[in-house]
Formats: structure tokens, C-alpha cells, sequence
């Protein structure tokens, strides 16, 4: 380890979330050095505490406050998330939050104004970026292999059980999540649309709640469409099984699979749009190729999240999912959230005040946490 790559004290603020599992592995890195633990309820950290033998606080203002720190990691159920990367940023605190990074675009603006007015970086935890699938989907891409894209679908299930959501009261609620499975789980599924494919500009959208006992959407569709003409289709869920798992990305150039660990690419001998205005055939399109797109070492997990957000502190590289990149799929949830309330087509970027009225709506009508 060099100098200037030196171990970042690290606050953890969440310690006893669920997802700490996940997260734990990457305390072991040279760049990781915990410097103290937060939790509201102390018996559900308890065994990290005892793991890691650092101080313990409840109250994560006094932690802030009290122990010098590089990093804060912002694990606690989604509706804290803001607040809490707000008043760390603002203490002097580099922040890495979980996905989503808020429950509107309204706060995810304010975080990302917070973060450039401290200096101080801002990123989210969305770890699939980092699959080597994934980059290697959007080096494709990039590369303009895919050609003019034409159309996109992606059908995640993401099984969850009723005792999932009876396990954490905030689960499940608009105060709490502000959305079901568009907040939750798909997070992941929207930050890749856009991490590929940039923002739609359109959203039509339907939610429903199928079959778990909840005040959001276990079940959401969308269609989408791209400024350049790019049209898709997404759908997910938490109430199907867990067969389906698959994004398909179509373009001029060529047909792009992508499953979890997986990557096929059947590539367009010529563009598509080309053949089909000079062919004499009537029927058929043009001949393709399966081409074995070679995938780099790694996966896709929170150590590859840390790594990433280290580098850019201490070295200065790009953050895979800043702020600003954060937020594109969180506008994206709120998008099809408001589409499907109000039975009509949405325009991106979203209208902020809109959206910030029914969501203070359906937060109203609902339980407290």
C-alpha cells in the first residue's frame, strides 16, 4: 500500500441493517479502517460492534460530531437516508449512501447541492455497475457496436416473501420507502437502464399491488422512450417467481443479452436499417453472428462499490455512481410512480413540485412508521 493510498476512517451509520452483510467484506481492504458504529437499536448491532471493537453510538449527530472520520456509509431505512448524507456531508464527511439515495428527486437535489457546497463527494451504492456483464454491455455500446438502438426490455423478478416485508414495518409504505418495489429492489434494475442507455425522456407507466399486504406497488410496467426515438419496455416484480431474469438492448447493428453473469451479443453482418431499404428479399432480415464478447475478472458486489469510491478520494478518478448518476434512476421511480397515479404520459425531467405533492399525499393517507 502506498502513501497516498492510506486507510479512510469510516463511520457506519445503519450498523445493524440487514445489508451490513453485504458491506462487511469491504472493511477488510487496505483503504477501510472502521472508526465507529451507529444504530438506533444497539442488541441489532451488537455482533458488529463486538467484531470490530470500535466505539458504538446511537445518536449518529454525536458520532459526527465527536469522532474524526473521512467517510460515511448511510445504511438506515430509505425515508433517513437525505437528512442523514446531508448532515454528514456538511460535517465533513465524504458519503457513500444506499441505493436509493432518497425518496424524491426533490431531496436527491438538495444532496447533491450539499455535496458540491461542502466539496466533499457524494456516491450511491449501486454495485451491479461494477459486473463484468455490465461494463462490458456498455463498452459495446459505447463503442457504437450496437448501432442506432432501437429497442429495449428488461423483465426482473425480485421474489420476495410476506414475511420479508413483516419484518420491517417501514417496508412497504410511502412514509418509510416512498414506493414498493420501484424504491427497493429496482433501484438497481432503473440505474442500469440509464447507466447504459442514458435518461428516458418519456415514461408511461402502470403500478399495482398484486398480492402482498402493502401500501405501495409489489408490481410495476413501463413503457419508455429515449430522445433518440429508442423505445422499451420494463417491467418487475417482488409477487413472481424467479425465473425471467433478462435485459435485451436491440440496435442497427446487432441483438445485446445480458443475464446475471451472463452476456450474448448476435451481431448484424449489416445495419439493419441499411439492408432493409436495399434488399430484394421480402422477408427476412439480415444474416448475424454470435460474437463471444470476452468479460474482465470481478463481480459485481459492494467491495468493487468501495474500491471505486476509494480511488476517486484518494486519487482523484470518476466515481462509477455519483450523485448526479444516483439520481437518474430515482427519477426514473418517481416518474413511473406519477404516471400510473395519474393515468397519463410523463415528460423527463420530472416536475418536481408535482411529484413532490402526491407523494406528501400518499405519505398523508398512510401509516406512520
Amino acid at each position: 500500500m502506498t502513501q497516498s493510498d492510506k486507510p479512510l476512517r469510516h463511520l457506519i451509520i445503519g450498523a445493524g441493517a440487514i445489508v451490513i452483510g453485504a458491506h462487511r467484506p469491504a472493511w477488510d481492504l487496505e483503504t477501510t479502517r472502521i472508526a465507529a458504529l451507529c444504530d438506533l437499536d444497539p442488541e441489532r448491532a451488537r455482533v458488529r460492534v463486538e467484531e470490530m471493537g470500535v466505539p458504538f453510538y446511537r445518536d449518529y449527530r454525536q458520532m459526527l460530531a465527536e469522532v474524526p472520520a473521512d467517510v460515511a456509509v448511510v445504511t438506515t431505512p430509505h425515508y433517513l437516508h437525505a437528512q442523514i448524507a446531508i448532515d454528514a456531508l456538511q460535517a465533513g464527511c465524504h458519503v457513500l449512501v444506499e441505493k436509493p439515495m432518497a425518496l424524491s428527486v426533490v431531496e436527491a437535489d438538495r444532496m447533491i447541492a450539499v455535496s458540491q457546497a461542502a466539496g466533499k463527494m457524494l456516491a450511491v451504492n449501486f454495485q451491479h455497475r461494477h459486473r463484468p456483464e455490465v461494463r462490458a454491455a456498455r463498452q459495446l455500446i459505447q463503442q457504437g457496436r450496437l448501432g442506432k438502438i432501437q429497442r429495449v426490455t428488461m423483465v426482473i423478478p425480485w421474489p420476495r416473501s410476506a414475511r420479508y416485508y413483516r419484518l420491517a414495518t417501514w417496508r412497504g409504505t410511502w412514509r418509510g420507502e416512498g414506493g414498493g418495489i420501484l424504491m427497493n429492489q429496482a433501484p438497481h434494475d432503473l440505474d442500469l437502464i440509464c447507466h447504459l442507455l442514458g435518461s428516458p425522456s418519456r415514461v408511461l407507466a402502470w403500478t399495482r399491488t398484486r398480492f402482498h399486504q402493502m401500501e405501495t406497488e409489489d408490481t410495476a410496467s413501463a413503457m419508455l422512450e429515449w430522445p433518440d426515438g429508442a423505445i422499451g419496455r420494463l417491467h418487475v416484480s417482488t409477487a413472481e417467481g424467479e425465473k425471467g431474469y433478462t435485459i435485451e438492448i436491440a440496435g442497427t447493428g446487432g441483438v445485446l443479452q445480458i443475464t446475471m453473469g451472463g452476456l450474448s451479443f448476435n451481431e448484424f453482418e449489416l445495419d439493419v436499417q441499411d439492408y432493409l431499404a436495399k434488399t430484394d428479399e421480402l422477408f427476412r432480415g439480415p444474416d448475424s453472428r454470435d460474437v463471444t464478447i470476452p468479460l474482465e475478472e470481478g463481480s459485481g458486489d459492494h467491495t468493487a462499490v468501495y474500491r471505486d469510491f476509494h480511488s476517486a478520494i484518494l486519487h482523484g478518478t470518476p466515481i462509477a455512481a455519483d450523485g448526479a448518476q444516483g439520481r437518474m434512476g430515482l427519477e426514473l421511480a418517481n416518474a413511473i410512480i406519477y404516471s400510473s397515479f395519474n393515468h397519463r404520459e410523463v415528460e423527463l425531467p420530472l416536475n418536481r413540485e408535482a411529484y413532490g405533492a402526491l407523494l406528501s399525499k400518499l405519505q398523508a393517507s398512510g401509516r406512520a412508521i
